[in-house]
């Protein structure tokens, strides 16, 4: 027999009086007799637990929360996949480019050089229910490929830009390299391309995807042609922003011939010893793809006008190449279309029916788009006007292409907002595990009792497994179906525990597996767990668990205390690198080597918060004791300090200390990153608006017609809470260049009222004080962008020393004696003061800004003259009207704003509000951020409040038998609840301060990851400027959820220690 099992039955009966024979190990119960004894077990599985709500109560809390968090974390991925689409639409302009299926050559069918039958296939298309408009682009060579990864995806040239003449501009100034383009995509191309555009594109649907984007307008300057017509009588050209930037080109100059090359031919590498066998123009060679190019010249001649310029910005989808110049192709002559025809430079742009589309998630796209492609490509197109000739097309969906970059990008975004959240998941399986913990150790002695009255390790095991499993489930159930209801309002998020209306259709689901891997996590777990707990509970011997002593492992504070310094390692390590270094450390911080460096940072966090909540749970525990020490000169602690001797060192209260500082942290990290998120939110705005409301004329226009435009729209809209024009502004752009130099550099001028009316922020001038940068604009000072300091001699001075500038203006001098126009120019300088970097300028160009320099008013007037300066007008025009950050007055700039638009002479008006309500929701789209903190902020904050309720319960629910002592010995029940009160707030109170303390470090140190974040979010929405991430404080929000908590432990407090303070002494005192 078991020496175990014979002493057990020794004491039984020495205690018990029975005898050996009742003690024999039970055997396992047949299934039958097993299931018959369910219903019984069921309900004995019921009053146990409502014998026990307190315990029921924390299992149940941590299932839900594990249910909840794991749910959201997997829905929110299916839901931001639809949205996200959704939202990368709009960026869109093409959804399909059409080629001809055969390459060019003698022996190809389904193929015509004539472009008029080419063009006329876009009725065909139009006709289909699947498509809204389709016209003729001159651009990049056929695509017959598989798609976009295949190899032969590279080998399709664009057109290129070679050069440009003009009247105006410097366009020997223009690089028309384009590096970048091989960066962001395959390597195809590395210069600028250009589109030449039928007359499809230039009105219609593709018109309007030309000209805005969202409800905001993709063009900076100037208009799209609304008509065909007009954009050939023009010969209209619309430019990219930094090419006109660097040619100082703008709205309405004219250019006299452009000359750009195609593509005849193309050898691989394997053929480039040979060479062509008939090159007539330059050949040129691609080294990443390997690939020689035969590049032939082709010019065509004006007048073309430059209508309008449009913002770069991120690249998405490569297929037809980024940024390019766009003009009208009725400046190709018939000859030229037929050449560029010949060549494979001829393609059809269609544009899809978006409502058709399901943009529920890119799994349902991609099978609506490759049935589409199907059935274009399935047929043959004739045109009766041509008897017998047809067209095979290749259908190349570009749509498709972005949802693969998309899923891509998504895939990167989505891996950031799966490190947020890791810390509210370790926090909900905290408290699975302590909340399983407590409710089995309070069971510890109940089933010692079951096993002495007759009990089965069987059933006993069997009816705690059925009751944690029936509680499991169903806290399963409710925090999955709570998790999808949720996940849509999560998307709708627009800033820190801020939710709008959600513009895009989401219906997040999970698949069967999800869903099963989510119970697997959650109700597995507690199972797992709770068998492991049980199993060892009916290990122990019976004497053990009806004395309640058992051996405790000893926990391993070295291992705690090395997690703990290795965080806080990082905490200090991104401390440095976020201020540049400290000291003689220098920005790279105290570990140098890259590797360790991004491991220490990608970690680092997540040490320092389960360390540190480790750690500083010890010193919570003993929050008691800290407490007596400060005030041991009370009165009122000296009656109650011999009932506090041995206080923390209880394992239930150092696990109550150590859940009370994981979720305190936990709060304090997302409330501050949340609030900080929501304050770049409206930096942006500031950046990009530049102020209340920005308008922008057809025509420059001086600072009084512009305010009468805007007067009388103020009093057309006819609301109190705008009644007139506070400040007006505008930003004078010129061209100047360093003396004895032949650089054109764009320079900025800014007026001696701009910060009356500009909103500036600290980051975007030198130093931290906007006023001191106003005043040295205004006493002579200038200010360079990053590639601006870049240019000689600006680059060889420093702050506070001097440069000369000079400003070359043109005059009309007459007709020479052939009638050709006299130039005449006349040349001014002036001596200013170099003052620093600036980061941007309120409501212009980030990208430009890089580029420019900026002056003040009084060095202009010496640049161009007070004559110049003083009938000064401008297309852009910036105005202050109200508090924008009021709500009256946000609703009042929204009016004012569309009453604007239907003014006299006016392209585009953006107002802050809607500007802000935009960057708002792209980037609670585009990463999550908000919808994800407000989630960890709400939970964490619940669950602060319902662990210490739950958990305090079950921990004074076990000192029953301490309290009763207390009572025998002589204590009053006053001194009992005093002497509760003292010791579970000193805990509670210390664990708090050190909660939000450890929630500030991890803010900190999480601040890198924020900072990718934002820096993804403004190149997926290009042109954004640099805003840097300063943290911000929100300490009413952090008090309330504190306070909140204080709350909840004393109710728990006066609820337990009451009920406790009126049950029968005898009976506590016996154990019964």
């Amino acid at each position: 027999m078991n020496p175990l099992w014979e002493l057990e039955n020794f004491i039984l009966r020495k205690v018990l009086g029975r005898h050996d024979s009742e003690f024999k190990r039970p055997k396992k119960l047949p299934l039958k007799t097993r299931l018959l004894s369910l219903p019984d077990n069921l309900m004995m599985a019921a009053k146990g637990a409502w014998r026990g709500r307190e315990r029921v109560l924390a299992v149940f809390a941590g299932v839900f929360m594990a249910s909840l968090v794991i749910t959201t974390v997997l829905a929110y991925a299916v839901g931001l996949s639809g949205a996200f689409l959704q939202y990368s639409l709009q960026e869109s302009i093409f959804d399909a480019k059409v080629d001809f299926a055969d390459d060019p050559g003698p022996n190809s069918e389904g193929r015509t050089n004539d472009s008029v039958l080419w063009e006329s296939l876009c009725d065909e298309f139009v006709s289909m229910d699947e498509f809204t408009d389709c016209g003729i682009v001159y651009g990049r060579q056929g695509i017959r490929v598989s798609g976009f990864f295949d190899e032969g995806f590279i080998t399709p040239q664009p057109l290129n830009v070679v050069s440009v003449e003009g009247a105006t501009g410097d366009w020997a100034n223009v690089s028309w390299d384009y590096r970048e383009a091989m960066e962001w995509g395959p390597p195809i191309n590395g210069e600028r391309p250009i589109r030449f555009y039928g007359d499809g594109i230039w009105d219609g649907e593709f018109g309007d995807r030309h000209s805005v984007v969202g409800d905001s307008s993709r063009l900076i300057y100037g208009s799209w042609p609304p008509s065909a017509a007009e954009a050939a009588s023009k010969g209209a050209v619309v430019l990219p922003s930094m090419i006109a930037s660097e040619a100082g080109v703008s709205v309405n100059d004219t250019i006299s011939s452009l000359t750009f090359t195609y593509v005849t031919d193309n050898l691989g590498y394997e053929n480039i010893g040979s060479g062509f066998d008939n090159c007539t123009g330059a050949e040129k060679y691609n080294p990443e793809s390997g690939r020689l190019f035969c590049a032939v010249n082709m010019t065509v001649e004006g007048p073309m006008t430059v209508v309008a310029v449009y913002q770069e910005g991120t690249p998405t989808n490569p297929t037809l190449l980024f940024h390019p110049l766009m003009v009208s192709a009725s400046v190709l002559s018939d000859e030229q279309k037929l050449i560029l025809m010949d060549n494979d430079h001829g393609y059809l742009g269609l544009a899809v029916d978006r409502n058709e589309l399901p943009t529920s998630s890119t799994r349902a796209a991609a099978g609506w788009l490759t049935d589409l492609k199907e059935d274009v490509e399935s047929g043959n197109y004739s045109s009766p006007n041509h008897l017998g000739a047809y067209v095979l097309v290749e259908y190349n969906d570009m749509i498709s292409g972005t949802i693969t970059f998309l899923e891509i990008f998504l895939g990167i975004i989505q891996v950031f907002d799966y490190i947020l959240m890791i810390p509210i998941v370790v926090l909900s399986f905290s408290v699975l595990i302590y909340g399983l913990v407590l409710s089995l150790e309070q069971r510890k002695r109940e089933v010692s009792i079951h096993r002495v009255i007759g009990g089965t390790e069987g059933n006993l095991s069997g009816m705690i497994m059925l009751e944690i499993t029936i509680i499991s489930f169903f806290a399963w159930l409710a925090g999955y179906l709570l998790a999808l209801a949720g996940v849509p309002i999560i998307l709708a998020a627009v800033g820190f525990m801020s939710f709008k209306h959600n513009v895009f259709d989401v219906t997040p689901t999970l698949s069967f597996g999800s869903t099963f891997a989510v119970i697997l996590l959650t109700v597995g777990l507690a199972l797992l767990f709770g068998r492991s707990r049980t199993n060892e509970f009916l290990s122990i011997e019976i004497d053990e668990g009806v004395r309640r002593v058992s051996q405790k492992r000893k926990p391993r504070y070295w291992l705690h205390t090395i997690v703990f310094l290795v965080g806080l390692l990082s905490y200090i390590e991104s401390w440095i690198q976020g201020r540049g270094g400290v000291g003689s450390i220098g920005s790279t911080g105290l570990v140098g080597n890259f590797v360790l460096n991004a491991l220490l940072l990608l970690f680092g966090p997540f040490l320092l918060w389960v360390g540190g909540a480790l750690v500083l749970g010890r010193i919570g525990a003993a929050g008691p004791r800290i407490m007596t020490l400060l005030f041991s000169w009370s009165p009122a602690v000296s009656d109650i300090r011999r009932g506090l001797k041995g206080s923390g060192s209880s394992e239930s209260v150092n696990r109550l200390a150590v859940i009370m500082l994981l979720t305190l942290s936990i709060v304090t990290l997302a409330a501050v990153q949340g609030y900080t998120g929501t304050m770049v939110d409206e930096r942006t705005t500031s950046a990009q608006n530049g102020a209340d409301i920005q308008v922008q004329f057809d025509s420059a226009v001086t600072e009084q017609q512009a305010r009468e435009e805007v007067m009388q729209a103020i009093q057309r809209a006819g609301d109190s809470d705008i009644t007139g024009i506070g400040h007006a502004t505008s930003v004078a752009d010129v061209f100047t260049s360093p003396k004895g130099e032949g650089t054109l550099i764009r320079t900025w001028v800014l007026f001696d009222d701009h910060a009356q009316a500009l909103i500036w922020d600290t980051q975007a001038v030198p130093g931290d004080d906007i006023d001191a940068a106003a005043s040295g604009w205004k006493a002579g000072g200038f200010t360079a962008g990053g590639e601006a300091r870049s240019i000689d001699p600006i680059s060889d001075i420093s702050t506070g020393e001097s440069l000369k500038i000079e400003y070359t203006a043109y005059g009309f001098g007459g007709l020479d004696s052939e009638f050709n126009p006299i130039i005449t120019t006349t040349v001014t300088e002036s001596t200013v003061s170099y003052m620093g970097r600036h980061q941007w300028v309120p409501g212009l160009s980030a990208s430009e800004a890089e580029q420019a320099i900026v002056i003040g008013e009084s060095t202009y007037r010496e640049l161009v003259g007070n004559a110049t300066a003083d009938s000064f007008s401008s297309a852009r025009w910036f105005f202050e009207l109200c508090d924008q950050s009021d709500g009256d007055c946000a609703d009042a700039l929204r009016l004012v704003s569309a009453e604007i638009t239907n003014g006299n002479g006016i392209t585009a008006v953006s107002d802050w509000p809607s500007v802000h309500s935009e960057n708002e929701r792209n980037g609670g789209l585009i990463f999550g951020t908000p919808g994800l903190l407000s989630l960890q902020f709400v939970v964490a904050s619940l669950a602060s409040v319902a662990s210490a309720f739950v958990f305090l319960s079950l921990v004074l629910t076990q000192r029953k038998k301490e309290l009763a002592i207390l009572q025998a010995i002589g204590a009053s029940p006053n001194q009992v609840i005093r002497l509760v009160l003292f010791e579970i707030m000193a805990i509670l109170l210390v664990s708090m301060g050190l909660g939000i303390v450890l929630g500030l470090a991890i803010a900190e140190s999480f601040n890198g990851f924020f900072g990718i974040f934002g820096f993804i979010f403004q190149i997926f929405l290009g042109g954004s400027a640099p805003i840097d991430r300063d943290l911000v404080w929100p300490w009413f929000e952090l008090a309330l959820v504190n306070a909140s908590v204080l709350v909840a432990v004393v109710a728990a407090l006066l609820y337990t220690t009451r009920r406790a303070l009126q049950a029968d002494l005898a009976v506590v005192l016996k154990g019964e």
